[in-house]
């Protein structure tokens, strides 16, 4: 990895760069910014210097509830696009769902689905993190990695647990 521009102190858009993070997404450097609605969010350095992401989201959520977009609006009825559940949710239903998706043979290729129940509606899904102990930094974890994505099959945990509780691989 070549030298980090360090982003703290920068104003991109809406969001003031407060510190870099530990946390890397892509082969990108995180950074945790304070966007002038006064939410903080992790956002990457090439999301930042793109110009890609320039607010927490508040601007679309506002600019979504100020205009009568019907109800093919994505942010219509839930408004959770912008959310870090929404891309867990978007991202487990793709691994299992999506023959293209570079992890499918690790879920949908050897059964693992998604339920009914959250497949189709993210704020059932969010309904449930939200009464099962989700928090910002812990990951969705399969009880039984045979089985998939239910309420019933599913918890929160920190990377460290749900390392423990993966299959074993077979050697090649």
């Amino acid at each position: 990895m070549g030298k980090i521009l360090d982003l703290t102190g920068k104003t991109f858009g809406s969001l003031f760069v407060l510190k870099k993070s530990d946390e890397i997404k892509g082969g990108n450097v995180m950074w945790e910014c304070q966007c002038g609605c006064g939410n903080k969010t992790l956002v990457t350095s090439y999301n930042l210097r793109s110009g890609r992401v320039g607010s927490c989201g508040c601007q679309k959520s506002k600019f979504t509830s100020e205009n009568t977009l019907g109800e093919n609006n994505p942010n219509h009825k839930h408004n959770l696009r912008n959310t870090k559940l929404y891309t867990i949710w978007a991202m487990m239903k793709q691994r299992c769902s999506n023959p293209n998706n570079k992890n499918f043979k690790d879920y949908g290729g050897r059964g693992i689905t998604v339920c009914e129940e959250w497949s189709n509606d993210v704020q059932a899904f969010y309904e449930w993190s939200m009464k099962n102990g989700y928090e910002e930094g812990l990951t969705i974890d399969r009880i039984d990695n045979d089985k998939g994505y239910s309420p019933d099959n599913c918890r929160w945990t920190t990377m460290k647990v749900q390392r423990k509780n993966q299959r074993k691989r077979k050697i090649k």
